[in-house]
């Protein structure tokens, strides 16, 4: 006992004190004296260098709010309940078809009227482009004729389309299959205007033209761009929505490890991370203060069932994964490296989730079940199992060193590297590992668990480190897909978790995190309206209200 109590103490080494706990309702902040430029200072989104990123493979952020517009949009539980630009939608009781009617009067930002068709032209483009978020591009697969569409390379999104028409401002969308997710990618699929698309190769859209210049419908407009620096946008004045108070948006090129220095400065306005330590170094600043976000964002070990060079697999009893994790104690470690951020989970859904199973099978700390487990299964101690990890931050680092100290205690031997480079090989081709430290961010559930799908796992590189003759999420999956009823949606994730628990457990579940979103309070002022959400999605920010306080 003493010795864990040393190791924890040297944990907390790197505990830093200082981050405000809030809940995610912000209050209005009152403005003190003014200072700073009259814009508001963001850093540029992953992927931003010599181009725009691409605005289907991770539609969220707040660029990409801003600069595009969607048929629907999120509400902080990311529920599609307000229309962007569509007016009004329905949905037929059998989930089978959608109508939107389109809001009149809007602009692409080089003035060209808007239409439905352009709605429709983004879709069957997107049905063909490879790079779009897996949520997205299952829902727009289920329409009418799309796998036939995709499969025929010498259709285009000019050509017609069974499941899609367009009448008018209003345009109805007539599925093959019921998809339960449709709305939800109708409120994070951005429009693209048919004008710029037109002629542009699908498959290469993130590294077209498109990019270099891009236009939406959305609130602000690109007026300046020098790449490897800065974008500037502004305001667009023919927006169709309600005119903003910030009158333009300034997004410089820099990396996480930028985000303090920044605001020591006060030259960042806001920022999100998941890491406590780039946000405890921004708030060294008293003009910024930190909110912790409840977000589906997992970490878990995830297993090489294959072994290492076809070795015999030391993990291939779910008794002994069980055991891996009952030898350690999270609950000190999260305590520890992640206060207040992160917290204990059983499967892969975050517990904060109403859909979340608190009744699967309790992975908590017991190191004498995890020997007695080790027993039963026949584990064989004189191996040595390989950790990894691809976090390089300091408190990644420190977290595989307590997996090896409280596995040793159990005693398993391992060791752990870090991965560097390629990560894809060192995953997927030729993996050297048993169990590698991984994390995932969703915007639904599916993205968390359509990888076990049989279909899934031999046909893609998941085949290479998962059992290959598994079938028993197919079923319950499938169903999942074309499910449109909440209830009958939570009764499945229900089930599915006691799968993945019970028979799986390829993924053993550690804990999830809250992102972390940083403000400049003294320069920004939130409306109090704003409850604040997964900044991977398209959620109602309230933008329109919020203010700055710059030097007059």
């Amino acid at each position: 006992m003493k010795i864990k109590k040393l190791f924890l103490l040297a944990l907390c080494v790197i505990f830093i004190t200082g981050i405000f706990f809030a809940g995610c309702r912000r209050d209005t902040i009152a403005s003190t004296g003014g200072f700073g430029p009259d814009l508001l200072l963001l850093p540029t989104i992953q992927n931003m260098g010599d181009r725009f990123p691409g605005a289907w493979d991770n539609p969220g952020m707040l660029l990409r709010s801003v600069l595009f517009s969607r048929l629907l949009k999120l509400d902080s539980d990311l529920e599609p309940v307000y229309g962007d630009l569509a007016e009004s939608w329905t949905v037929s009781p059998d989930g089978m078809t959608y109508t939107f009617t389109l809001k009149n009067n809007i602009k692409w930002h080089d003035g060209v009227p808007f239409t439905a068709d352009d709605v429709a032209f983004s879709i069957k483009t997107a049905m063909k482009s490879p790079q779009v978020n897996g949520v997205i591009k299952s829902a727009v697969n289920c329409i009418r004729g799309a796998i036939d569409f995709t499969a025929d390379n010498s259709r285009t999104a000019a050509d017609a389309i069974e499941g899609i028409s367009v009448s008018g401002n209003t345009i109805t969308i007539t599925m093959d299959q019921a998809s339960g997710t449709f709305l939800l990618a109708m409120a994070q699929f951005n429009i693209l205007p048919r004008h710029k698309l037109e002629g542009l190769n699908p498959l290469q859209l993130n590294s077209s033209a498109f990019y270099d210049w891009p236009i939406g419908t959305g609130p602000y407009k690109v007026i300046e761009f020098i790449p490897n620096d800065y974008a500037l946008l502004e305001f667009f004045d023919d927006y169709f929505g309600p005119r903003h108070q910030i009158r333009q948006i300034k997004l410089t090129q820099m990396t996480e490890n930028d985000y303090p220095t920044r605001a020591l400065a006060d030259d960042i306005d806001y920022f999100q991370t998941n890491s406590p330590d780039i946000a405890n170094a921004a708030i060294r600043n008293p003009n910024y203060r930190a909110f912790y976000t409840d977000i589906y964002f997992i970490r878990y070990l995830q297993w090489n069932s294959h072994g290492i060079n076809s070795e015999n697999d030391p993990l291939n009893d779910i008794r002994i994964r069980r055991a891996i994790v009952h030898a350690i104690d999270l609950q000190a470690i999260i305590d520890s490296l992640l206060p207040g951020q992160a917290t204990l989970i059983n499967s892969k859904v975050p517990v904060s989730f109403d859909y979340s199973n608190r009744d699967v099978y309790d992975l908590g700390y017991n190191p004498e079940r995890a020997r007695q487990l080790l027993n039963e299964a026949g584990f064989d101690f004189s191996r040595t199992l390989r950790l990894s990890c691809y976090f390089g931050d300091q408190g990644s680092r420190d977290f595989m060193d307590a997996l090896v100290y409280y596995l040793g205690a159990v005693g398993i031997r391992s060791e752990w590297y870090l991965m560097t480079g390629d990560l894809v090989p060192q995953l997927y081709e030729n993996p050297e590992y048993h169990l590698v430290l991984a994390g995932l961010s969703a915007m639904a559930p599916e993205e968390a668990y359509n990888i076990f799908h049989s279909n899934t796992i031999n046909t893609s590189l998941w085949g290479n480190i998962f059992p290959t003759n598994y079938r028993g999420l197919d079923r319950l999956l499938e169903e999942l897909w074309v499910t449109v009823d909440a209830g009958r949606r939570r009764q499945l994730l229900m089930e599915i978790q006691r799968v993945e628990t019970e028979e799986m457990l390829w993924h053993i579940p550690l804990y999830s995190l809250r992102n972390i979103q940083v403000f400049n309070t003294t320069r920004v002022t939130l409306p109090p309206e704003l409850v604040l959400s997964n900044e991977w999605t398209n959620y109602e920010r309230h933008l329109d209200k919020w203010t700055l306080n710059p030097a007059r």
